[in-house]
């Protein structure tokens, strides 16, 4: 019986909901989903950079306040960072999963500071969302969507299984 839910729940990671979009977000979206044996909260956020040579010129360099993309501005070219910063916090009573998934053309530049970890009731966590360019990216735009998933157990005994 243990076997088989441990089968069972390592099918389901595989099947909920990691499936690459069809269409990519333009604006902030949740969305909710469930099987026999989780609970699923996605958020999804539409993501974007332009990147560009930036020797010998002057431009202005600013910041995005806003909360519903991320949205990396201007990184040049040639192994340069942006950074984009989300501070997430467990406001339920159990355990939840967090996991990112980056998508679109954008998707092979995002890497983050912590992915696919526990965050216990009542917790904070502060995550960094990178995008590395290397000397070989090209000059343009890039866009994509990072989603977060918020894994839980419907059951106590299904905790283990997260």
């Amino acid at each position: 019986m243990i076997i088989s839910l441990f089968a069972f729940s390592r099918a389901d990671m595989l099947i909920m909901p990691y499936i690459e979009p069809d269409t990519l977000v333009t604006d902030h979206t949740v969305l909710y989903d469930n099987n026999l044996f989780f609970t699923y909260e996605i958020s999804k956020y539409p993501t974007s950079v332009e990147i560009s040579v930036i020797e010998g010129q002057n431009i202005s360099i600013g910041f995005s306040l806003d909360s519903t993309s991320l949205d990396f501005g201007v990184v040049p070219t040639g192994g340069a960072i942006g950074m984009r910063f989300l501070t997430l916090k467990n406001t339920q009573e159990d355990t939840a999963k967090m996991l990112f998934f980056a998508y679109g053309n954008i998707s092979s530049m995002i890497h983050y500071n912590d992915n696919n970890f526990y965050l216990r009731p009542e917790v904070t966590k502060d995550i960094e969302i990178m995008l590395k360019t290397d000397k070989n990216t090209p000059m343009g735009n890039y866009s994509g969507e990072i989603n977060l998933v918020v894994k839980r157990a419907r059951y106590n005994f299904m905790k283990l299984f997260l």
